[in-house]
């Protein structure tokens, strides 16, 4: 592979990963700001949860705010001083004050005022911790503690809001309530910021959530989906592209490899038809009719192998490009067997035996004859060449109930398996060092594979180094 192969990899996995990595940022902070408004919200859900707890205990008080203050204020006074005055003159001086109130605007100041220095802000501009309310009437206790859970529940269920939690109180101690909310963040717990209901033993009461995660992620499940569908088509668009460059680099060289063959092949019989000419014109070769008829026939026979080279080669191109045009009739396809096996008996160079087996002895299928014999005639000169000196082929055509089933077997070298998926792509030729012995162009297995394709048929092989190879074609009716 080239510099620039692998400068363009480079750069296809760096963009690659920088994608998914600002995915998983973008991910990663929306999953922060939702588990964050979750806790907010849990935490109003909290507040509320408590004054309505309250308020069904102590009717219609307020459990915290200026007004409740007063009046714990006046009941406090009126306590104290019952002993010193007349009820009568008490309660008229505490109906005064309670007229005489002090503007709004300066109470709610001062109010907020002092809420601020007891209570300091986080960086989100929010109360470190809920401020601690008047719980001297109402003590959290079991009874207390399950109603403020069951309204909590209510509350979370209106918002749509499942997840499992635990109430429970706490004790924190006094210095370290302002950074009680940073420890919960770093130790990943999702609880809600502790609200007082005991001051004088430092006791909050606590909101433990469990297994939030399942609802943050199903609420981000929009955004989740459309990451994984971008990382998705990201990673398919590049294992197609990876796919598609290393095929064309295949290709490329089994082309090459391809051309080097035909060229070697092509020359062969050119260069004996031409020494056979010479002999003729330059020997006095015409005088001698023995003689001029063997050259003759030489030459015959070469141009007959050249023409049956090139005749391939031009085949193969067009169905390559436009795919194989068949020609379909009723035809015997045993009978058809039969007649390539005769063909492949003519061989004189090895000896070869045959065994067919045909059941029944008559199997008519609807397909193109001419290219199904060619099929045939490649499988079983394949076996013949790749064979030893003494040759036998096994050839079975069986009906099934299906299809028709062409099992063709012989004694041949075999295939490794490593090559069984490849054998049937164009140009392609098992290794066998720098020179092959048994000349071919990779030419005859994907001519056969393309037809039987083309008759929505399926081949297979099955072959194991030194024991041969199973061709088998199964061919539908129709």
């Amino acid at each position: 592979m080239g510099r620039r192969f692998k400068l363009l990899i480079s750069l296809i996995v760096v963009i690659g990963a920088g994608i998914t990595v600002v995915l998983g940022f973008w991910l990663y902070g929306s999953y922060t700001n939702r588990r964050d408004l979750f806790l907010s919200t849990a935490e109003r859900s909290l507040f509320n949860a408590v004054q309505e707890a309250y308020q069904a205990r102590n009717g219609d008080r307020q459990l915290d705010g200026p007004e409740a203050d007063r009046n714990r204020l006046l009941q406090d006074v009126k306590r104290e001083l019952s002993t010193l005055l007349p009820a009568a003159e008490l309660d008229k001086a505490l109906q005064r004050v309670n007229v005489e109130r002090p503007k709004t605007e300066r109470f709610d100041r001062e109010g907020h005022g002092r809420r601020e220095k007891m209570f300091p802000k986080d960086r989100e501009g929010q109360g470190a911790i809920i401020p601690p309310f008047l719980f001297r009437d109402f003590e959290m206790n079991k009874a207390n503690l399950e109603l403020i859970e069951r309204k909590f529940k209510e509350s979370l269920s209106n918002k749509s809001i499942s997840v499992p939690f635990e109430m429970a109180i706490v004790t924190i101690p006094h210095d370290q309530i302002k950074d009680v909310r940073r420890k919960y963040r770093e130790a990943n717990l999702a609880w809600t910021r502790p609200m007082m209901v005991n001051p004088s033993k430092n006791e909050f009461l606590v909101i433990k959530f469990q297994e939030d995660w399942k609802y943050l992620l199903y609420s981000l499940s929009w955004q989740l989906l459309i990451s994984l569908l971008l990382i998705g088509l990201l990673l398919g668009t590049f294992f197609y592209l990876m796919k598609t460059i290393l095929n064309q680099n295949k290709m490329a060289e089994l082309r090459k490899n391809f051309v080097d063959n035909m060229t070697h092949e092509l020359k062969t019989p050119v260069s004996t038809v031409m020494a056979a000419i010479e002999a003729i014109q330059l020997y006095g070769v015409q005088d001698d009719r023995e003689k001029m008829n063997r050259y003759l026939n030489i030459s015959k026979k070469e141009l007959e192998h050249l023409s049956n080279m090139i005749e391939k080669v031009l085949q193969m191109d067009i169905d390559a490009t436009r795919g194989i045009v068949l020609q379909r009739t009723d035809f015997d396809l045993v009978a058809m067997v039969k007649g390539a096996i005769e063909v492949a008996q003519l061989n004189k160079t090895k000896q070869v035996d045959f065994k067919l087996i045909a059941v029944p002895s008559e199997i008519r299928i609807n397909g193109d004859e001419a290219h199904l014999k060619n099929v045939i005639n490649n499988l079983l000169e394949n076996a013949i060449k790749y064979a030893g000196q003494q040759v036998y082929i096994e050839v079975e055509v069986k009906e099934m109930k299906e299809n028709v089933h062409i099992r063709i077997t012989d004694n041949g070298k075999g295939i490794s398996s490593e090559y069984h998926n490849q054998i049937f792509d164009m140009f392609f030729r098992v290794p066998s060092g720098n020179l092959h012995d048994v000349k071919g162009f990779g030419l005859g297995l994907a001519y056969v594979k393309q037809v039987v394709k083309r008759h929505d048929g399926k081949i297979t092989v099955d072959s194991v180094l030194e024991k041969g190879s199973t061709f088998s074609i199964r061919l539908p009716y129709e």
